[in-house]
């Protein structure tokens, strides 16, 4: 009975991740499908902000409302999930990450958009400019990923219990970085919403969609990594 209702609660967590993660994929992408950059960084970060409080609203108290395999990491690495957990976890936002990809190629096709069209148009992928190798823009995500993950594991430390800020902090945050980081990488900071329009890419044709996944990967990974270790061992976010 036990391993029953714990296994419950698991499934609850990965499927709060799911939908929130193909919920972040599918508002901040689709805000670039259909509203483009004629406008400027600032409707596409908003979008990524938003859906980011809303899923933290809804799903926060069921799973964290990660929806980034980068604060997963974090996560795990200062003990607030177990390591199967995050497998759990990165597994769940990967796939949300794709149902999202796979929702937005849906409405493309019911605007009478054709196969060649939405090959064109893409489904809001991320790729770093021609000035980029893989390293600067492995940098570039590591810093801003760095600052969201650090922030998401402060606002929602023991040392902020009782909080209701977290949500709206860690939306604005990640809106903030997008706008900085949109013009040289296009402000990814999460590997899993990289990876599930590039793979969208790469089933309509695309033959080099997923060729720069790879800064979309470590980058993230590893300035989470480094924000959970500061949050933990230099700001005591844990005790």
């Amino acid at each position: 009975m036990f391993f029953r209702l714990k296994e419950k609660l698991f499934m609850r967590k990965y499927i709060a991740e799911f939908i929130g993660t193909m919920l972040l994929v599918l508002m901040g992408t689709g805000a670039i499908v259909f509203a483009g950059t004629s406008y400027g960084p600032l409707p596409i970060a908003l979008a990524f902000a938003i859906a980011v409080i809303a899923g933290a609203a809804a799903f926060g108290k069921i799973s964290g409302a990660h929806f980034n395999p980068a604060i997963s990491l974090g996560a795990a690495i200062v003990g607030r999930i177990t390591w199967v957990e995050f497998a759990g976890y990165v597994g769940a936002q990967f796939l949300g990450a794709i149902a999202g990809t796979g929702i937005l190629y849906g409405f493309m096709s019911a605007f009478g958009a054709k196969a060649a069209t939405i090959a064109q148009v893409g489904f809001g992928q991320t790729s770093y400019t021609s000035t980029l190798n893989f390293f600067s823009a492995s940098a570039i995500e590591f810093v801003l990923t760095f600052f969201l993950v650090l922030v998401a594991l402060m606002t929602t430390a023991k040392l902020n219990e009782g909080s209701n800020i977290a949500p709206v902090a860690i939306g604005l945050v990640l809106g903030g970085l997008i706008m900085i980081g949109l013009s040289s990488t296009g402000g990814s900071l999460n590997p899993a919403r990289s990876f599930g329009p590039a793979l969208g890419m790469a089933l309509v044709g695309s033959t080099t969609a997923l060729a720069n996944y790879a800064a979309y990967l470590v980058g993230p990974l590893l300035g989470g990594a480094l924000a959970a270790v500061i949050a933990k061992f230099g700001l005591g976010s844990e005790k």
